[in-house]
């Protein structure tokens, strides 16, 4: 029993050993091999966020924001300066919500725009090293549980970067709207080439897995209330709001399932849920490229039913205080 005890020590530790070493050659030899990928906007999302120290609206959620938001006019109309945090669904929403932490001053508003409020783990975890690339002070970005939970496909990123490394294939600029440079300086995407636009069958049909809304989940609550606090502490705001629902034959919802899902969503969360979900149902024609994704249109509409939404919050709260 001792020596099967000695070898399992010894088994763990050169495990432990190799995967330093592993991280140590990708540092310093392979390098950085993803630096015009889309989720590499991931680090100037987070240098405009902790650049601005003064009261601001943090946006975080996935691409709905992304490609959902015209953060230049919630400025102007907000009077407060925007950081818009969206990146993508398969980092999970608390992905997302760690990237707000790094800078949260007394003032802020940070606005929540979940399509998920069920999983509470990364969906992606190649893709999460992807993002997190060759910078080191990126990995506070992760829980605890998430570090745990992407160690184990680290030897898959690996293998990625070091291919494309070795075929002179990395760091090249993607093309279309999925990359770092279709991003503006507030973290919106602003380039949408016409031919990715999809029709109402195609968008059906790409997504079909989620054409419907998602569960509310006990893990994902206890979550976003301790987000709140968090928030709280620092003397800032938290609030959530609605996120594009696609109004089409094709949706496995209606009015009455929005409603319901807003109500249990708005009983179980300790921050205010400021906009009517249902206000944010919009059809098929100011959907680009997925479910979830915003014309520049329909994202001007978006961007405007967000700032009714918070405009009127600020004079309720006004009127309590």
């Amino acid at each position: 029993m001792k020596r099967f005890i000695q070898n399992l020590l010894v088994f763990f530790g050169l495990l432990v050993l190799g995967m330093f070493g592993m991280i140590v050659f990708k540092y310093f030899v392979i390098g950085s091999q993803y630096k015009y990928s889309y989720v590499a906007s991931f680090y100037d999302k987070i240098e405009r966020l902790e650049s601005i120290n003064e009261p601001k609206i943090i946006l975080v959620g996935n691409s709905n924001l992304a490609f959902g938001m015209n953060s230049e006019k919630l400025e102007k109309s907000m009077g407060m300066p925007v950081v818009n945090l969206g990146l993508h669904n398969n980092l999970g929403s608390a992905f997302h919500e760690q990237m707000a932490k790094f800078n949260i001053d007394k003032g802020d508003i940070v606005v929540v725009c979940h399509t998920d409020y069920y999983n509470d783990n990364i969906l992606d975890r190649t893709l999460a090293w992807v993002t997190i690339d060759n910078h080191l002070n990126a990995m506070r970005v992760l829980r605890l549980k998430d570090f745990t939970w992407i160690a184990m496909v680290y030897h898959t990123y690996y293998k990625k970067t070091l291919e494309l490394a070795v075929t002179n294939k990395g760091n090249i600029n993607e093309v279309g709207s999925h990359s770092r440079y279709s991003f503006n300086n507030y973290g919106d995407i602003i380039f949408r080439p016409e031919e990715d636009q999809l029709n109402e069958e195609e968008l059906f049909l790409q997504g079909s897995s989620i054409n419907h809304l998602p569960p509310i989940g006990e893990d994902a609550i206890k979550r976003l209330n301790d987000f709140n606090k968090y928030i709280n502490d620092r003397g800032a705001y938290m609030v959530i709001a609605g996120y594009p629902l696609i109004d089409s034959k094709y949706s496995n919802y209606n009015e009455s399932d929005v409603n319901r899902f807003q109500t249990v969503l708005s009983d179980n969360v300790d921050c205010d849920v400021i906009s009517s979900f249902n206000d944010y149902m919009l059809p098929c024609d100011y959907f680009f490229d997925h479910l979830f994704h915003l014309t520049e249109e329909g994202a001007d509409i978006r961007t405007d039913l967000l700032i009714s939404d918070l405009k009127k919050w600020q004079e309720e709260k006004q009127q309590k205080n």
